[in-house]
């Protein structure tokens, strides 16, 4: 070993100052401080040391923790190769340095050098278990993905660093042997002879990568782990305290929480301000259920609510830590965001858990937003010297949104834990702390809902629990969910259609068991009827103008829904023009003065304003006696509180047409609370005229087929003959009572085989390519999803992630505005969603918004050739509206 007084010590983090000043960390001060982190994340009483445990299939003891947290220390031994450390300079090192290098692939070129690694007790580690060497390639992967083996490496990045007279500059051989010093006293337990060997299943080195990414995260914040003074060295003692300190203040330790909750009883009419729970709800307080529910209910019915009671009675049962509510979309995640922040006030006074809006770009924490800045830091408040910002670290990065101890986001939060994106590993470790409870689960599409499953059966190894939600979930799918519980057989067999009809509902099921409800209120009875209307034309524009009108002036609360946003926009245009011939404007539905529709081509800022607006027209607590009349597309299906007299809506599959119909008649009301010939809940249904849909097999439109790429809003026409055939049948039906018979008619294999055989040919086609594109999807999700139960080192992650996604065809275009541009609503337009198709090959990657000139109703904007306009009907291209193409 070469000794030099002035020999550079290596460096694990390091910050240059605007001005040149350098601040370091040494790399042995903070290795010890990853290690510490997950010592303290797995401690006894948590919820990963028992996800550990689960797929290890034995306890772990602190000698086992000791030898991991020695795996988790040497995370970032690459570092100390002269390559690296060459980058303690901003631009090129001084002469003698070699090129600089990374730190993955030059921790697995280490562990091969018989110079050097030597200098590290690895002769003793390797006796602590058969597969340590996957241990420590999940270690090296803290970055977030698995670290391949190099390739051409030059071997000089691990020789020392000489001057001119010869002196060692710096010594990697140095570096490590005193790495392998702190590291033999700071663990001497994992270094004694006697213990067990590690476990080596694949589901315990994944689950181990994920938390050391974690700890890695969280080990590198300055705010928790401010850098050694200069002559010092950390002790293990300190890391310990500064972890602690950390793990506490992030909230991944539950157990003040826990604490504070259990103070004093808490109720379900104390949670959520009711008078009683409903018998359903009241169900998911049972103790004795297993760790996969599947609660079907009517839309309105309190599943939400169901959901959060679940969670808190495992909560206070130590079961999980923490809860994660995915939702299919923005707006959902938002409303039950607020949702879940007003239950949290009531039960936790003070010392309550962080709430987390789990959305990219939009998260929130206990209502205060982020203020992104440099180094990928963050503010949350004008007040830099917040007490409570701390508490908010899992909020700052959509990669972290796993570590709250309650977030609400979108589905697309959990599908990453199950692909080959960087942070899964991170995300599913994190993810086993919580009860997951995924709503709406039957509005995935075939390759969302194998990626669930995939995740889904990850987490339940772990011992995780998860609660799934819907109104319109078919006896296929929930056959597909049932056999991924802990010990359910994997023969749960899929029903015949007779069976399937005759399945209680609501219902809950429990692994194998499916448990019938209590109706949660008096039915509602629904009576519906066809109008041949659905096919664009100015004529049927009028026709769908005149019934809302007609309706709304006899006070009638009217929601149109129709399948595209074209059609909504134009509908929006036909009324507009019918009333200003009645000089009836009042029946216009607005934000502010300005009328509008609703859809999801508007602004992420004026997109709040819009669900606000509908809620005051048309929530539970009406503001005026008026009626008035909402346009929009699938927007308004979930989570909005809306409570229509009249419904006009879209052909569509049942389970979403009772998803539209779940918005009608939604609340008991008086009978003089509804207008006089609207006290009977209606629908009408626009179906193509003569009600064929035979010439959509080769000519999609009104969001209805399938387009020889695959892609349509509702592609299976099947679906929609089958719903059809069920709208005409009777003349009402009613809910909940019919809806297990009207979704297993209109989505059960046999029955749409049967329509198929009967309408012939064509129709046989289009089920031929339907099965073929869901056989392929099924294969996609497959092929690019993470199996947790291969081999670590034989899952290498694909070298561009970006192809792999959580949901299919959805390259939209997030196009920003820097200054914010004032938008139709009064309110500063920062982001606008543009979907790819529009753009196609015409706009370049980078394309920023130029040209900008404003007008009465909104601005209009360029992207390089292509004009769009930005107004109160949303995102318009003028030139396609010219073609008579329509909108976005």
């Amino acid at each position: 070993m070469e000794t030099v007084a002035h020999q550079l010590q290596a460096w694990g983090k390091l910050r240059t100052s605007d001005c040149g000043r350098e601040t370091m960390h040494p790399l042995g001060d903070h290795m010890l401080d990853v290690a510490a982190c997950f010592i303290e994340a797995v401690k006894e009483r948590t919820r990963l040391r028992h996800a550990f445990q689960t797929v290890a299939g034995r306890a772990l003891n602190e000698q086992d923790i000791e030898r991991l947290a020695v795996i988790v220390y040497l995370h970032d031994i690459g570092k100390a190769n002269s390559g690296f450390q060459a980058k303690r300079w901003k631009g090129s090192a001084p002469a003698g340095w070699p090129h600089r290098a990374g730190h993955g692939a030059e921790a697995i070129m280490l562990l091969g050098d018989e110079d050097i690694k030597f200098r590290l007790p690895l002769e003793s580690i390797k006796t602590w278990g058969a597969d340590v060497f996957s241990l420590l390639l999940a270690s090296f992967a803290h970055h977030g993905r698995p670290v391949s083996k190099p390739l051409g490496q030059d071997a000089i990045i691990w020789k020392p660093v000489r001057d001119r007279e010869g002196a060692a500059l710096y010594s990697p051989e140095d570096a490590i042997a005193k790495i392998g010093e702190q590291l033999k006293q700071a663990f001497p337990l994992a270094f004694e002879s006697s213990g067990e060997r590690l476990p080596s299943k694949p589901a315990f080195v994944h689950l181990f990568a994920g938390v050391v990414q974690f700890a890695d995260w969280l080990g590198s914040t300055r705010l928790f782990f401010p850098y050694s003074d200069s002559g010092t060295s950390r002790t293990r003692t300190r890391a310990a305290e500064l972890a602690a300190d950390a793990i506490a203040s992030i909230d991944l330790d539950a157990c003040i929480a826990r604490t504070k909750l259990a103070q004093r009883p808490f109720s379900f009419e104390a949670a959520f301000n009711v008078k009683a729970p409903h018998p359903m709800q009241s169900m998911l307080g049972d103790k004795e259920l297993g760790p996969l529910l599947i609660l079907e209910s009517e839309t309105g019915s309190g599943k939400t609510e169901a959901a959060l009671w679940r969670f808190l009675h495992l909560f206070s049962e130590r079961k999980v830590d923490s809860l994660y509510f995915a939702l299919p979309t923005r707006a959902a995640a938002t409303q039950v965001y607020e949702r879940v922040r007003r239950c949290v006030d009531r039960l936790w006074p003070s010392d309550a858990p962080v709430v987390v809006r789990a959305l990219p770009g939009y998260q929130s924490a206990d209502g205060n937003h982020i203020i992104s800045m440099l180094d990928f830091e963050a503010q949350w408040s004008d007040n830099p010297d917040d007490a409570k910002a701390a508490t908010r670290w899992a909020a700052e990065s959509p990669k972290r949104f796993l570590a709250a101890t309650i977030a609400v986001g979108t589905i697309d939060q959990v599908l990453l834990a199950g692909l080959m994106r960087r942070h899964a590993h991170m995300r599913h470790a994190l993810l086993s702390r919580s009860l997951l409870v995924v709503d709406e689960v039957h509005a995935s599409d075939i390759y969302m809902s194998q990626l669930l499953e995939q995740v889904l059966s990850a987490h339940l190894n772990t011992g995780g629990h998860a609660l799934l939600l819907s109104a319109t979930l078919g006896s296929r799918q929930r056959a597909r969910f049932q056999r991924l519980a802990p010990n359910s057989s994997t023969l749960i067999a899929s029903l015949p259609v007779d069976q399937a009809c005759a399945s209680p509902y609501p219902a809950l099921t429990d692994g194998a068991v499916i448990h019938a409800l209590p109706d949660n209120g008096a039915p509602k009875i629904v009576h519906w009827s066809t109008l041949d209307a659905i096919t664009d034309s100015a004529h049927n524009f009028e026709r769908i103008a005149r019934l809302a009108i007609d309706a709304a002036k006899q006070g009638a609360r009217v929601l149109i829904v129709r399948n595209t946003v074209p059609t909504a926009v134009e509908t929006q245009k036909a009324i507009e023009r019918l009333i200003d011939e009645f000089d009836d404007h009042a029946l216009l539905f607005r934000v502010g003065d300005v009328a509008t529709l609703h859809h999801g081509r508007f602004s992420r800022q004026d997109r709040p304003l819009l669900d606000a607006a509908v809620e005051a027209r048309l929530g539970k607590t009406r503001e005026s006696r008026e009626g008035c009349i909402v346009v929009g597309t699938q927007t308004l299906e979930q989570s909005l509180d809306i409570d229509a007299d009249l419904l006009i809506t879209d052909l569509c599959p049942m389970d979403v047409l009772l998803q539209r119909i779940g918005r009608l008649h939604r609340h008991k009301r008086e009978a003089s609370e509804r207008p006089e010939g609207f006290r009977k809940a209606h629908a009408w249904v626009l179906t193509p005229v003569g009600k064929s849909l035979e010439e959509y097999i080769e000519k999609p439109r009104n969001g209805l087929g399938r387009r020889e790429n695959g892609s349509g809003v509702y592609t299976d026409l099947r679906m929609i003959e089958a719903t059809r055939r069920l709208i005409d049948e009777a003349p009402y039906r009613v809910i909940p009572r019919d809806n297990r018979l009207l979704v297993e008619r209109a989505t059960h294999p046999d029955c749409l085989l049967t329509i198929e055989n009967e309408l012939g040919p064509k129709w046989k086609k289009h089920g031929q390519e339907l099965e073929g594109g869901q056989g392929a999807e099924r294969s996609l999700a497959r092929t690019q999803a993470l199996d947790y139960s291969k081999p670590f080192p034989d899952v290498p992650f694909p070298d561009d992630e970006r192809r792999i996604a959580t949901r299919l065809g959805t390259d939209d275009r997030l196009i920003k505005f820097d200054p914010p541009v004032p938008g139709p609503f009064g309110v500063d337009v920062e982001e606008i969603v543009i979907p790819q198709y529009l753009l196609r090959g015409d706009v370049s990657a980078d394309a920023q918004p130029s040209a900008i000139t404003h007008d009465a109703d909104g601005f209009a904007f360029s992207l390089d050739a292509i004009q769009l306009r930005y107004g109160r009907y949303g995102v318009e291209n003028p030139k396609r509206l010219a073609q008579g193409r329509g909108l976005i």
